[in-house]
């Protein structure tokens, strides 16, 4: 079983070894270059939780749902739109997306399944010292085996 310290670690060294010059944090006021992803916990709509540890047969998996808060600098607003837009999509060398479908297991040998859920907030203002970015919020569940 992963623990959610690991399912961060792992989800950071996977997209940082599969996107190139992209920037992995914990906290979004730790955000000090873009373009930048930031890993959050997040409850969901349905259950209200964060983590359901009542996987299959009661102890059989923990499935997490993180909200991956990607931010691009906001310099002109149709080319930072671009920039997002790489991220964002399903498809293509900086896909976010196609990075979890092509790494599932996000490099863990236990059973971990990640996959992308949808975005909310796409275009959103975030800032950092400072610094406004805009952004989206890319939902994702992981689920790992609890046993």
């Amino acid at each position: 079983m992963a623990s959610l310290a690991e399912v961060r670690s792992a989800l950071k060294e996977t997209l940082k070894a599969a996107i190139s010059g992209l920037n992995v944090y914990s906290e979004v006021s730790d955000v000090q270059q873009v373009p930048a992803v930031v890993v959050i916990p997040a409850a969901p709509s349905t259950s209200g939780l964060a983590c359901n540890f009542n996987g299959a047969f009661g102890r059989g998996m923990d499935e997490w749902t993180l909200d991956l808060f990607v931010l691009v600098g906001r310099t002109e607003g149709a080319l930072a739109q671009q920039k997002l837009d790489q991220y964002v999509t399903g498809k293509g060398s900086k896909s976010i997306r196609e990075v979890l479908f092509q790494n599932a297991d996000l490099g863990l040998t236990d059973g971990t399944d990640a996959h992308a859920e949808g975005i909310r907030l796409y275009g959103g203002f975030f800032e950092s010292a400072g610094v406004p970015h805009v952004g989206a919020v890319l939902r994702i569940t992981v689920r790992t085996p609890s046993n």
